[in-house]
Formats: C-alpha cells, structure tokens, sequence
C-alpha cells in the first residue's frame, strides 16, 4: 500500500521576498532588545569615528614625514580602515538576513530568538563544543512539523580553541520515543567532521545510491534495529530531501546539518527546510514511535527507559582537523604580521637600496 496523501503545510514566505529597510532592523532590535553596543547606529557611528580618526593619523603621519621612514605605517592605517569598512558590511549584512528570518517567523506565528547561547542539545555537533552561540532561532509548534532551527556558531576562550568547529545550520525535530544514536555522515562533503568518530561504532555498508552518498554509522549491535528505523521508502525520501545533509538520531532527537551556507533568509530555502520538517517528522515518527530496544535489560525495563546504554552514545570526543589547522593558520598569520611590523620597514629599506 502507497503512502497517504498528505497537504502540504502551508507558510507564508513573503517577508523573506522583501529585502529589509532600516526601520525594520531599528524595529527589529527593539523588539529583541539587542544589546545597545550591538545596536546598527551605534557600530556604524563607531566604524566613522575609527575611520576619521585612522585618516586623521594618516594625515599626521604624511604632514611630519614619518612616511617616508617608515611607509609600513601608512599601509596598517589604511588597511585597518579598510578591514573596519568590510566588517561593518558584512556585520550589516548578516543583521539584514537576519531580520527578514524574524519577520518570517513572526507572520507564521512561530517563536524567533537573535541569540542563544549554551542551549546544550544532545546532538553530537552541539555536545562537543565547550561554547557555542545559535543565531536567527526559529522555533515552530505545529503538531505537523514541531521544529527548531538556526545556525550555530562555535566560540572559544583560553583553552577552550581545541573545541572550535566551523558554523553549520542545523534543523532539529522531535521524536515520539528515544532510539540508538544512529548517523547518517555524508561521503560526498562533511558537514560536522566529527559526527560518528569513537570506539564501539559499527559502520554499515548498504546497497544502491544511498551507499555512495552516505555512511550509516551505529553503535555495535544495533544494526538490526538501524535497519528497523530506516526502511527502504524511508532512505529513498531521505536521499531527495536530504542528500546535502548529514543526520543524526540521538535519543528523542533528530538532527538535519546543513552547510554554513544556508540561507535560511531565502525563501526557497526556508520553503525546503519546511517540507524536511514536515516529512522527517511524519516519516520518523511512524518508524520510532513503537521502538523498543530488546536488549536493553530487565532493569531498564522496569524502569521505562526504551535504549539500552550501550546504543545511547557513539563513544569518542573527536577533534575537527579542520579546527587545528585554522587554529595553526592564525597563529602563523599572527606572528607573521607581528614579525613584518617589527621588520618589514628594514627589509623594504634594502630592497629598495638594492
């Protein structure tokens, strides 16, 4: 028997057509209370005032010669203004995507959030951060697709650097009953280098199309119930909604990672975003609801918990390569930098006197 008709569920996507004005990011942050410093007029007045006073020095700096001894000077000035203009653009820019989010979601009666720090998710991309923050959080409470989602962005302080990853949007949806942590890591492009890394991980090999683009990893011993979950119907649906993602079931949860990229600012992609939430709620809950794991003991039994503790964690921490290098990357640069502050008006004395 096919699968029931379903209505698609219907959202209103104009506010993200519209490009947002001033008066609604001044309305925007008054109605987050957003921190005044954080505020669009007060960092704009700030970057002039850096401005004029960077051209201001340079102009001291021409009148009293010091050029002409050390020229290094003059291209710091202009480049830290220049560096200042394109942060503020890229500032305003991320501020303006973000209001039509907000905007979007208040017209579909949804709850929004600017910022959210240390939510603490169980998915595996949240657990292993140290910090993190969630911008433009959009929370829905339909009962045809109760969702949340957002981009996270890692943040580090001292010791903290080793838990950077890089920004990734995620969806996360509800699940009637806890299962296996189970992840679907993608072959073709990882999203959260992590996800599934860890002793006592089983990785499945599977047949068709689904196989090349994803690696189905579970806890050992949980294969069967792996397969229980993800039917065949079930994985051909996942690999036409879902095939730029990577997926992870862990405990009541299931999360939908996305590239950094996503513009959920855009209304075709909030309008797919929306049909994965409706269809991996509908479809994941018809294949969780009644999940009970076998082995999970008598104990747990008694006690209603439906995962034994072996299937509820993949074992392993994990630390992103990609993290280290970018952490070694800035390193460099910095001491680079320090270094030609320190000599490069030697070194371009000589070669110009060569």
């Amino acid at each position: 028997m096919g699968d029931a008709v379903v209505e698609p569920v219907a959202v209103d996507l104009e506010p993200l057509r519209r490009n947002a004005r001033l008066g609604d990011i001044l309305a925007y942050e008054r109605i987050v209370r957003m921190p005044l410093h954080r505020r669009f007029t007060v960092v704009l007045i700030a970057v002039l005032l850096f401005a004029v006073a960077m051209l201001a020095g340079l102009w001291f700096l021409g009148r009293s010669d010091i050029l002409a001894v050390a020229p290094i000077l003059g291209v710091f000035v202009v480049g830290y203004t220049v560096l200042a203009a394109v942060g503020f653009a890229w500032y305003a820019v991320g501020l303006g995507r973000r209001v039509k989010v907000a905007a979007f979601a208040w017209q579909n009666g949804w709850a929004y959030a600017d910022l959210l720090e240390n939510t603490r998710r169980p998915g595996a991309a949240f657990a292993r951060v140290a910090r993190g923050q969630e911008r433009a959080v959009v929370a829905c409470d339909d009962e045809r697709m109760p969702f949340e989602l957002g981009m996270h962005h890692s943040v580090a302080r001292g010791q903290e650097g080793a838990t950077i990853q890089r920004p990734f949007a995620f969806i996360e949806l509800p699940l009637p009953s806890s299962v296996p942590h189970i992840v679907l890591a993608n072959r073709r492009r990882s999203i959260i280098p992590t996800l599934g890394l860890g002793r006592g991980a089983a990785r499945m090999e599977l047949e068709g199309e689904f196989a090349t683009v994803f690696r189905l990893i579970v806890p050992e011993g949980y294969q069967q119930d792996a397969l229980y979950i993800f039917t065949p119907d079930l994985m051909a649906r996942v690999l036409d909604l879902g095939s730029g993602a990577e997926i992870e079931l862990v405990s009541d949860r299931l999360y939908v990672y996305l590239p950094a990229r996503t513009r959920f600012d855009r209304a075709d992609t909030m309008a797919a975003a929306v049909v994965i939430a409706e269809e991996f709620h509908r479809r994941f809950a018809a294949r969780t609801e009644l999940y009970r794991d076998d082995n999970a003991g008598e104990l747990a039994a008694r006690a209603g918990v439906s995962v034994g503790l072996r299937g509820q964690r993949l074992g392993g921490g994990g630390v992103s390569v990609i993290a280290i290098a970018a952490t070694a990357g800035v390193l460099l640069l910095s001491a680079g930098v320090t270094a030609f502050s320190l000599f490069g008006g030697d070194i371009l004395r000589s070669l110009g006197a060569s």
